[in-house]
């Protein structure tokens, strides 16, 4: 009878465990549609509502020059023929590759361990700030995360059926990944070391021939399909390159430091906070270096299959783009998203290897932590990416007349300045650059910023700067206007944007007007 009763609080306590994670995920899904409305169109968001607006042929030109792959402007084509181009309901194709990724992730972690370790794992990923934040972006990363979802089911079907199972699964998640994200390609070649070390640390056989003959079928299975998936990308690789290896709109990217491989995993699990809030919380790595070597090697209660598996795809390919970066700068968090749901699994994982009280108690003040933060992300002014344009224009359409000009540095801003303002003034960028062609931004000189100001002066009273993205030349700009000209009006909309509205001309009409 006691026997019975114990079973009966263990199972009602997980029930009440699996019924909290559920509503957190609904919470989190109803987070994301209130806030969704409330924020500004973003440069990247403006960029894609941009391509998507031209022909199908149109857009597979513009994308050959930019840093993405076509598939996700070729569905937003699509999406906004149907829907039109608000940029709430553009954000909503991102929503629904979110929603769609829940489940396949769950499908995902329920391969290799319980109930308990792949509910959690959701609901994090779920409760993510950092996802959340790109769940209602009209840009592709959900789409990614999604994609390499699949990828990890159908690769863990294939190597534990050892190639009999998932063939065409991994075929086809493979290929929506390669159209997904270039970065797709690092995920896709740490799978490959996962395989080379499972084979050469494989300890039940002896010889390397032995070891190649327990994984013949699913080696030639795996190599076929990477085969096929890169002669479908191949027609697609070979334009890229014809058309100019993204020389359009690509921004500036400083090369990264040991700060940022910190700040990037701070910013998967809480998102992009304050200034503050995150410096502090890249400042107790120490700690967190010496919880993680605490916890990778304790012996772990919690029965989860390739750990090795997980750990490698959560951090190897960080490592990978970290060194890179320092030939060709490419590390950006957003890019990294594809590495969470690894990570995300690992961290549910370790959440739940302690006594089930201290699981519990873990487990219920990180994710209050994350829905804290995640408020405070979507709510607080001072969220570093939050970009205002929405505000940007509603100043200019109040303060610039027909007889003002805007200028936007880095030129590539012009995307939201033009979606968000209807007022009278005409925009061009420094250095001058348009949009309508193609090829590469002309690089910034002060000769130019002159000779263009001069002819500006001859017939427009004030000029509105507006700055956002430096691009390395935005304190040249501020300088020679600074000592050259009337400073009016100097506001901040969002950490990085501001508007500089400077006096041209001062003849008797310039100076009636102010």
């Amino acid at each position: 009878m006691i026997k019975h009763e114990k079973i009966s609080t263990i199972t009602s306590g997980r029930k009440l465990f699996y019924i909290s994670l559920c509503l957190l995920i609904a919470i989190s899904i109803g987070v994301n549609l209130i806030t969704v409305t409330d924020q500004s169109i973003r440069l990247d968001e403006s960029q894609s509502l941009w391509a998507a607006t031209k022909s199908v042929t149109g857009i597979l030109k513009y994308i050959s020059q930019d840093v993405q792959v076509p598939l996700y402007e070729l569905l937003l084509h699509f999406w906004i023929q149907i829907f039109g181009t608000n940029i709430v309901i553009a954000r909503g194709l991102s929503f629904i590759f979110f929603i769609f990724t829940l489940p396949v992730l769950y499908k995902v972690y329920r391969q290799v361990a319980g109930r308990s370790v792949s509910l959690l794992g959701v609901t994090i990923f779920s409760l993510s700030p950092f996802i959340l934040w790109y769940s209602n972006e009209a840009r592709m990363y959900t789409m990614f995360a999604l994609a390499t979802s699949l990828d990890h089911l159908f690769f863990l079907k294939l190597y534990k059926s050892k190639g009999k199972n998932g063939k065409l699964g991994y075929f086809l998640s493979t290929l929506f990944g390669m159209f997904s994200h270039y970065f797709f390609i690092f995920f896709l070649f740490t799978q490959f070391v996962y395989v080379i070390f499972s084979i050469f640390l494989n300890r039940n056989t002896e010889s390397f021939k032995a070891k190649i003959a327990i994984r013949k079928k699913f080696l030639i299975s795996y190599i076929t399909i990477l085969f096929l998936d890169g002669v479908f990308f191949l027609p697609w690789a070979v334009y890229f390159i014809f058309r100019g290896l993204a020389g359009n709109t690509q921004p500036l990217i400083p090369p990264p430091t040991s700060y940022d491989i910190f700040a990037t995993f701070i910013n998967f699990l809480f998102g992009f906070q304050s200034t503050q809030v995150q410096t502090l919380m890249v400042s107790l790595w120490p700690l967190i270096v010496l919880v993680l070597f605490f916890i990778f090697t304790r012996r772990n209660s919690t029965h989860v299959l390739y750990k090795g598996y997980f750990i490698l795809t959560a951090f190897f390919p960080i490592l990978m783009i970290f060194l890179l970066s320092f030939f060709k700068p490419i590390f950006l968090s957003r890019y990294l998203i594809f590495v969470t749901p690894s990570l995300f699994f690992i961290v549910a994982w370790i959440l739940l290897s302690y006594s089930k009280k201290t699981s519990y108690i873990l487990i219920t003040i990180f994710l209050m932590l994350l829905l804290g933060l995640l408020f405070f992300q979507n709510l607080s002014p001072f969220t570093p990416v939050k970009e205002n344009y929405v505000g940007v224009s509603e100043f200019l359409d109040q303060k610039a007349t027909a007889s003002d000009l805007i200028a936007v540095s880095a030129p590539f801003t012009i995307y939201p300045v033009a979606y968000t303002y209807k007022g009278e003034a005409g925009i061009v960028t420094i250095p001058k650059w348009d949009l309508y062609s193609h090829g590469a931004i002309p690089a910034f000189s002060i000769a130019n910023l002159k000779t263009d100001l001069q002819s500006y002066k001859k017939e427009y009273n004030n000029i509105f700067i507006v700055f956002s993205y430096n691009q390395g030349y935005q304190q040249q700009i501020q300088n020679y206007m600074d000592t050259h000209f009337k400073r009016l009006v100097a506001k901040t909309f969002s950490p990085g944007l501001e508007v500089d509205e400077y006096q041209l001309r001062y003849d008797l009409l310039s100076n009636n007007k102010h």
